[in-house]
């Protein structure tokens, strides 16, 4: 009897964990839905459709990707919905720093740590942009004139937006200094406003630099460690003697109860797809650094980073 009943329990258990091996072998069985908080045509869309053709193109998946723009409320909308989603795998968020700024600044009620992380694909770090006739010649010349003449620079920004807290990031790392933050928008907005001379100076990532650059904008300082490769005339803040290191990372996430076995599948994907020789020559193009980090090098990465992030955005929020 006792033989019969450990057989019976062996084979029960046989059969579940072939249950569970075939669940999860056919994840997916449907599409997988992006939520993008922002635009169409925007450098975190674009990253999305990226890794969409690259997956679809390198048959990774098996189920298509599907890209849904929610645009509104500097993203949070989108990430609510995504926050929202069943916990199933089936629903992801491709956001940056914004979710985290925006939690540490009280502008929404839900943060990083209402999500599963899966993965950092990619860092788009920020210059320290004015005109080729600007007077200022370097950053520490713009920083000693924002010091000896406080609130006389306009520094063009999105107000609460990462290129504000950039700009207050830069601020601090040079006490006494002090611009004037004015709405303008994003990168495209401070290139026209730098243009027409309505701004003096603005951050915008590296890519919309390379891509302003013709129409006479010069970068004084690239916000991260070490030299970028396709720029190696532009020294770097801590170069120059700024602490300073500002980059956008794109940051994948599922709805919190997402099952492990899913996050690291869907890792797993976006890192094969950084693989491949489209991804690789569209982040040269696109001038990003091909970062990668997975679930859990990511968690530890979210949490230092919104120890440095939170009290910039709660200044943001007051000025």
């Amino acid at each position: 009897m006792l033989l019969n009943m450990i057989k019976t329990v062996t084979i029960a258990g046989a059969l579940a964990l072939g249950i569970t091996q075939v669940s999860f072998a056919a994840f997916p069985e449907q599409p997988i839905k992006i939520i993008v908080p922002f635009g169409a045509g925007g450098n975190t869309d674009g990253l999305a459709r990226m890794f969409q053709k690259a997956i679809q193109d390198e048959k990774l998946l098996g189920k298509p990707l599907v890209i849904v723009n929610v645009k509104g409320a500097g993203g949070s909308i989108g990430a609510r919905r995504a926050k929202d989603a069943d916990p199933d795998g089936y629903t992801l968020l491709l956001m940056h720093i914004a979710l985290l700024s925006g939690q540490g600044s009280g502008m929404i009620d839900f943060g990083y740590k209402d999500f599963e992380p899966i993965a950092a694909t990619a860092d788009s770090c920020l210059v320290t942009a004015v005109m080729d006739d600007a007077k200022w010649g370097s950053l520490n010349e713009l920083l000693d004139d924002a010091k000896a003449n406080p609130d006389s620079i306009i520094h063009g920004a999105n107000l609460g937006a990462v290129n504000h807290m950039a700009g207050l990031m830069m601020e601090g790392a040079s006490p006494g200094s002090k611009f004037r933050f004015v709405q303008i928008g994003g990168g495209a907005a401070n290139f026209k406003a730098l243009k027409g001379r309505h701004t003096n100076v603005a951050h915008i990532t590296l890519a919309e630099w390379s891509n302003f650059r013709a129409g006479g904008v010069k970068a004084l300082a690239y916000m991260t460690s070490e030299r970028h490769p396709d720029a190696p005339d532009l020294p770097t803040a801590k170069e120059l003697g700024y602490d300073v290191d500002f980059c956008l990372q794109n940051l994948w996430f599922a709805p919190k109860g997402t099952p492990r076995a899913r996050i690291d599948h869907i890792a797993g994907i976006l890192k094969k797809a950084m693989g491949s020789a489209y991804v690789k020559k569209t982040m040269k193009e696109r001038m990003n650094a091909p970062t990668f980090l997975g679930p859990d090098e990511l968690a530890k990465k979210l949490d230092e980073d919104y120890a440095m992030i939170a009290p910039i955005a709660k200044k943001a929020k007051s000025k």
